[in-house]
């Protein structure tokens, strides 16, 4: 087991004088992110939860037992979402890109459910699951902190092989090996089988809907319909008081110390 700052000090000997990526795609500013997680989970009031929480934008989610456990075991009819969960649950562990997937989909993306629900999935099956990094995420992912990306930009659960997600497996074999009963689909349908003839279906021995499942939703539609609900969220929240009102010429009090006498925040 190895302190961060060992680890920091040795990355930077390992790479001192040479050509490198820098922060924050490098790996030193993924240790940068770490360390930015402890001190937000140690900072921030009720981190690991919506309520209460001043970094969390307050978002209606819905109540769907039936959504989040499709989505945990890879039953969602989307093909990717459904490796990269059925990925999870085999080996504990995801690519960072997968984990983007996955998580904008079951919150902001399509199917409406709490952050909370996926986090606390996360935490179950993940071997690295770490609880200040893991929170940090799943708040960047839902898009309700302000270190989120725009609640707007949605990952399309059928993916390109030029999108965001740099999916570079056009033959779907991540899929024919995390979800076999695609393995016989033509690599036309893999990623989106139920736009497959009924014919090529069964020559397949997959029919969607009988051999897999069919798409829990219509991602355009969801994804409409969700980018809209965010934003009246948004616009209904109540506004944060104004730092220009008489009030503010107050004197502030003299600082009790460098930890300004406030109460370290405690890890729900």
């Amino acid at each position: 087991c190895v302190s961060a700052r060992r680890f920091y000090h040795g990355l930077r000997q390992a790479i001192g004088g040479q050509k490198h990526s820098q922060p924050p795609g490098s790996l030193k500013g993924q240790l940068f992110f770490r360390e930015m997680a402890y001190l937000q989970g140690l900072t921030i009031p009720n981190f690991d939860k919506q309520s209460g929480n001043p970094a969390c934008k307050q978002i209606p989610w819905s109540k769907e037992p039936k959504l989040l456990k499709a989505w945990e075991e890879g039953r969602t009819g989307f093909p990717f979402i459904d490796a990269a969960m059925r990925q999870l649950k085999e080996l504990g562990w995801l690519h960072h890109l997968a984990r983007h997937a996955v998580a904008c989909f079951l919150t902001r993306g399509d199917l409406w459910v709490s952050w909370e629900e996926g986090r606390d999935v996360f935490d179950r099956l993940l071997l690295d699951s770490d609880w200040a990094i893991n929170n940090m995420n799943w708040l960047a992912l839902a898009g309700v902190a302000s270190w989120s990306p725009p609640f707007f930009r949605v990952y399309h659960p059928v993916p390109k092989m030029d999108s965001a997600l740099n999916v570079q497996d056009p033959e779907g074999k991540y899929i024919r090996q995390y979800v076999p009963e695609l393995r016989k689909m033509p690599s036309k349908y893999i990623y989106a089988p139920w736009t497959a003839p009924i014919e090529v279906q069964k020559e397949a021995k997959c029919v969607v809907g009988k051999d897999y499942p069919k798409p829990l939703v219509d991602h355009e539609h969801a994804s409409k319909a969700n980018i809209a609900r965010f934003k009246k969220a948004l616009s209904s929240a109540p506004k944060a008081p104004s730092t220009s009102a008489a009030g503010s010429s107050r004197k502030r009090p003299p600082p009790t110390g460098a930890g300004g006498g406030g109460k370290r925040a405690k890890k729900a």
